[in-house]
């Protein structure tokens, strides 16, 4: 049993659980009653979650320091934080093997990746099926793809923009290449 006093009244409490600057306590009189407390409104205690009560004090308590005649105060000194671990250095790629995202192997082989510079001279790295869609598709802006796709499907372009705008721009470019995909295949038949 961990128990604990808590310092505004001066009661005797029983600790029951710890979460974050919090703690659940309960009273050992008669009348048991469950409540919570901030971490520094308890002392006498041994340990919360695991780490002594004077590093929780520690770490949520400001210490001021005041000049000799009481003014002040100077400074706010807190405790110092533990440095993390630093992470190992990521192991350069060839930019040609590198893929956007997370594809499932078992769906690499349909795949092509390639690497575009738009109109505006920005560079594209990505992935697509590789047919002759997605080669007419590439490196054109989005809004070039919707007019694509529009007058394919016969849609409006605010009809499609309405239909997709809640997909990133990726995703917006995947389904309009289906669309197109669709009514191509349908065509054939």
């Amino acid at each position: 049993m961990n128990t604990a006093i808590i310092t505004t009244t001066g009661e005797r409490v029983e600790i029951v659980a710890v979460n974050g600057g919090w703690t659940t306590v309960q009273t050992m009189d008669a009348a048991t009653r469950e409540f919570k407390v901030r971490n520094g409104a308890l002392s006498g205690h041994a340990t919360l979650s695991g780490q002594t009560a004077e590093l929780v004090m520690q770490k949520a308590e400001t210490v001021r320091t005041y000049n000799a005649d009481g003014t002040g105060p100077v400074a706010k000194i807190r405790a110092a934080k533990v440095a993390k671990e630093p992470k190992a250095p990521r192991a350069k790629m060839d930019p040609s093997e590198r893929k956007n995202g997370a594809v499932d192997p078992l769906y690499l082989p349909q795949y092509t990746t390639y690497s575009a510079v738009r109109k505006d001279g920005t560079k594209i790295r990505s992935i697509d099926k590789g047919d002759a869609i997605a080669k007419a598709l590439r490196g054109q802006e989005l809004s070039d793809v919707y007019k694509t796709a529009s007058g394919m499907v016969h849609l409006s372009v605010s009809d499609l923009k309405n239909r997709f705008e809640h997909l990133n721009p990726g995703m917006q470019r995947m389904a309009l290449g289906n669309m197109i995909r669709r009514v191509q295949k349908e065509a054939k038949a």
